[in-house]
């Protein structure tokens, strides 16, 4: 299945009426979203954390954790964390000096 033809069923509610068709309102625009990031994703061989990800496409913090969580669940995960030679999840320093995750395009894992 290409990402083109991905559909990601984003936007979360609290089960309301109100929050399920502020949900739905936001939809496409939530698609083109996980699209963009995914593409991001996978032009970087080396992987990008969410940080990364948020500096590339100019997107609230907010906004790209919520798009690498749903490519991470989606079923097939679209994108995924790597695992370096001593058996760890790879993670690099962001901005704070803290450690983060680093997500692969999914179909580069080895």
């Amino acid at each position: 299945m290409r990402s083109s033809e991905m559909t990601f069923y984003a936007a979360p509610h609290n089960g309301t009426e109100t929050s399920k068709e502020a949900a739905n309102s936001i939809k496409n625009t939530v698609n083109r979203l996980c699209k963009i990031v995914l593409a991001e994703i996978k032009a970087a061989p080396a992987g990008l954390t969410c940080q990364e990800v948020e500096d590339a496409l100019q997107m609230s913090s907010g906004t790209a954790t919520a798009r690498i969580n749903e490519l991470a669940n989606s079923q097939p995960p679209m994108i995924a964390k790597r695992r370096n030679e001593f058996g760890r999840f790879v993670k690099r320093d962001n901005r704070s000096g803290r450690k983060a995750f680093v997500w692969f395009f999914a179909c580069d894992l080895s």
